[in-house]
């Protein structure tokens, strides 16, 4: 067996025809999706110009090497190679010795490494582990029929192109890592909205118990009130469930959820811009509007306007301007505003105006 080969021409050696094809197969690697399927590709792309038999592509499974794509064999061959221990076979010991192996002359060798190469009839054979800074990713090896050897310009076109494969392979390999964290934090996201919607709706079912239970109409009216805002909230965080922008809750939507007229008729609401709010502002801009609604059948047009440094949301209706007891001019409310930095400002007795201050990106 002949190792490693140290004196390999440079790339830049490589007859014209090599380099056309390393840049062919660059192209390919760099738009490959699958690993599988770009070794396929690039086999289909060489094995005229360097006629070549055989391919072996190896995936480093653990302690053993996975054969992941191959060319050249039967069903019965494939199967017969389809699991190597590293160090075992010349693509284990490839992998052990994490450097090229070539083998030549090996229908005439009884070296113990090359027996199941011989057996499939292959004469030369040239291995290239698969390495990416100091990851082993696998192996992949080219092999003749016809000849016993590669000479050193095909040498280093195979190595060359396994150097790239590499990199490719290494690509997807962090591509599809990325997708399966993005995946579980997806996952993750739809667990816990979930456990706060349950928790949600849970505390609303019991705060109304309370408030039914109460003899007293103070208690009961505060219980009822503080059942509403906690619908409110929910109302907030419904939409994240479905929501491809999950950091960013869609205002217009959270205001007509919140003014739906009882008799289904919708509600006419104008509105400019893109208003988005993050969940914590799109919370407090919900609850400091809910506490000017009467009821819903009040309201009978909303209009919601947003730009890059103000959101404006103004509510036309019966009544929508007149005070609400212990909410209009309450702690919520007070508070509410203070921390939107909100003007509240009404025109007559139908007209109310929340302007809410701030940078926003829509």
């Amino acid at each position: 067996m002949s190792d490693t080969v140290s004196a390999d021409p440079a790339v830049g050696d490589l007859p014209r025809r090599h380099l056309r094809l390393l840049g062919e197969a660059a192209d390919r690697l760099l738009a490959a999706e699958d690993p599988a399927v770009m070794v396929d590709e690039l086999f289909a792309l060489i094995a005229d110009e360097l006629r070549l038999d055989v391919f072996f592509n190896y995936r480093l499974d653990g302690d053993v090497l996975a054969l992941v794509a191959h060319g050249g064999l039967t069903p019965e061959q494939a199967a017969t190679g389809a699991q190597l221990a590293v160090g075992q076979a010349v693509c284990g010991f490839a992998a052990c010795e994490r450097r090229p192996i070539q083998a030549f002359g090996v229908q005439a060798s009884d070296d113990p490494l090359t027996g199941f190469i011989r057996d499939l009839g292959i004469d030369a054979y040239a291995c290239t582990p698969l390495i990416h800074g100091t990851e082993l990713l696998g192996t992949l090896g080219f092999g003749r029929r016809w000849n016993n050897r590669f000479d050193a310009d095909e040498l280093t076109f195979l190595h060359t192109i396994c150097h790239y494969v590499a990199l490719a392979k290494y690509r997807l390999k962090i591509e599809a890592e990325l997708r399966a964290g993005i995946a579980s934090r997806e996952r993750l996201l739809a667990e816990l909205n979930h456990r706060v919607r349950n928790a949600l709706q849970t505390a609303v079912a019991v705060v109304r118990l309370g408030a039914a239970d109460a003899v007293d109409a103070t208690a009961r009216g505060a219980l009822t009130g503080a059942a509403a805002r906690l619908e409110v909230l929910a109302a907030a965080h419904r939409p994240l469930y479905a929501s491809d922008r999950p950091s960013r809750i869609d205002i217009a939507g959270l205001i007509e959820s919140l003014v739906e007229r009882s008799d289904d008729e919708p509600i006419d609401i104008a509105v400019t811009g893109t208003p988005a709010l993050p969940i914590e502002q799109a919370a407090a801009v919900a609850l400091l509007t809910h506490a000017f609604l009467v009821e819903p059948d009040a309201v009978t047009h909303v209009a919601i306007d947003m730009t890059a440094d103000l959101l404006r949301v103004t509510l036309t209706g019966p009544a929508i301007g007149q005070p609400r007891p212990a909410l209009d001019d309450g702690r919520l409310v007070r508070g509410l505003a203070r921390q939107l930095r909100a003007e509240v400002a009404r025109d007559g007795a139908d007209r109310l105006t929340i302007a809410v201050p701030g940078h926003y990106d829509g």
